[in-house]
């Protein structure tokens, strides 16, 4: 990944997404910004116990990096997809964030220019999408429920009937979120994956003994995000995984597993340059 030091902020860029000249695209860390300890740097998130004020003033840092008002879908750890469009060629961008709100969905897309798909991060992988060929984005949410119900292609799918889109022309990037390292989860969480075949045929677990000698299961959310869309037919030179895990790297990402409630969230934004 590329480095990228803005004002008040760090972001990454996926190689591959950089090269393309009318997309815009980052994935934020918690350098910089304006929040105070225990949420210190640029946390985007208001619903964590941050100061709103702050995490607004960090979504207004992320905003002029990218040079795009940032809109958001609400986040409901599932696998519904929305398109972001305008309602009428005479509603803002400001109706359309306030419309977006009360959308519940966890992947957007968009053929709009000028607009930001935005959301906020803790250990769930961002998916980023771009369809070179028709001009299409997408941001998809890919925590273990969005992983377990195939996000990833699902998004593609949608991409696809609405837009035309085709996998093989998918340029993707996943990640960062938390890995197998840093990750216990229960038979709960397998036996969700088990209930949709190619989430259970893409799933990344490992069993390995804890601290106390027991035998633990543990995930690896990135990984398995990427295998479903290389299963989706996103062609493997197309895609590119961060190589962080957001637990073992709390220092540079927000990690709701390894600060629980004192954490904020990091900002991955996409979009079409206007």
């Amino acid at each position: 990944m590329i480095e990228r030091q803005g004002d008040a902020c760090f972001y990454l860029l996926y190689e591959h997404l950089s090269a393309e000249a009318n997309l815009r695209h980052g994935v934020f860390t918690r350098k910089g910004g304006h929040s105070a300890p225990p949420f210190d740097g640029l946390n985007v998130a208001q619903t964590t116990g941050d100061d709103p004020a702050s995490a607004r003033r960090n979504q207004a840092v992320v905003a002029r990096a990218m040079g795009l008002p940032l809109i958001s879908a609400r986040i409901m750890h599932g696998n519904a997809v929305c398109v972001v469009e305008r309602a009428s060629a005479a509603e803002s961008v400001e109706q359309m964030r306030d419309r977006l709100r009360q959308t519940p969905a966890d992947a957007m897309m968009t053929a709009e220019p000028g607009l930001g798909l935005f959301w906020g991060f803790g250990d769930c992988a961002p998916i980023l999408l771009y369809d070179p060929r028709q001009h299409v984005v997408a941001l998809a949410h890919g925590g273990w429920r969005g992983a377990a119900g195939a996000i990833g292609p699902r998004t593609i799918a949608a991409m696809a009937e609405r837009f035309g889109s085709r996998p093989a022309d998918l340029l993707a990037g996943v990640g960062p979120g938390i890995q197998a390292c840093c990750y216990r989860v229960d038979e709960h969480v397998r036996a969700t994956f088990a209930a949709e075949p190619l989430a259970a045929e893409a799933a990344v677990f490992e069993q390995r003994a804890d601290a106390d000698g027991q035998t633990a299961l543990y995930l690896d959310v990135t990984a398995s995000n990427a295998r479903q869309l290389l299963a989706a037919g996103v062609r493997p030179e197309r895609l590119e995984v961060a190589p962080y895990c957001t637990g073992c790297a709390a220092d540079l990402f927000y990690s709701h597993r390894m600060r629980r409630h004192a954490d904020g969230r990091f900002g991955v934004v996409i979009g079409l340059a206007a």
